[in-house]
């Protein structure tokens, strides 16, 4: 079994890539107390967990301002490739947790799960890679979305570059 990760306050929480456009490798990062988690995942996946973190900020009417966003920490190293990501949240503690789940060896989709609908997983269930838990405070969650939806518009024509902004959440 590879390692499991659960940042509890995490420092940073971004989005990044290495590499040219369309040759860009995807990664989720966070830092807690001088500790750096990278996970290598999809560009869909990118998109699908800043869409989906929006949509729960709207959904708890948050109007606070986004934290401000980091680079990655350099050089990356995944510690693995993520097959399935989820959201679960604590209203009372305005709190999001992003858990990412290694991909597994039979996954023939490394997008499967990733959308609005994706369950939280068992934490129980029998698993053969890692997961990784990020608690989230919603000034991290909206900051993360902003940044990772901009990211994945980079490399588009109409992209940031070219003043394209995602709407604010």
């Amino acid at each position: 079994m590879t390692d499991d990760f659960d940042l509890r306050n995490p420092d940073t929480f971004v989005a990044g890539t290495v590499g040219p456009p369309g040759q860009r490798i995807f990664f989720l990062q966070a830092t807690e107390a001088g500790h750096v988690v990278s996970l290598k995942l999809e560009k869909g996946q990118v998109w699908a967990l800043a869409n989906l973190l929006s949509e729960l900020l709207e959904g708890e009417s948050y109007e606070g301002p986004a934290a401000a966003f980091g680079e990655l920490v350099e050089p990356v190293t995944a510690a693995w490739t993520v097959g399935r990501l989820a959201t679960g949240m604590d209203t009372e503690g305005k709190v999001i947790v992003v858990i990412a789940d290694e991909i597994d060896d039979d996954d023939d989709d490394p997008d499967d799960g990733t959308g609005a609908a994706a369950e939280i997983p068992d934490p129980d269930e029998e698993r053969t890679g890692g997961r990784a838990r990020i608690h989230l405070d919603y000034a991290t969650a909206l900051g993360f979305a902003q940044q990772a939806l901009l990211l994945v518009e980079e490399g588009r024509d109409f992209g940031m570059r070219n003043g394209h902004r995602p709407p604010r959440t």
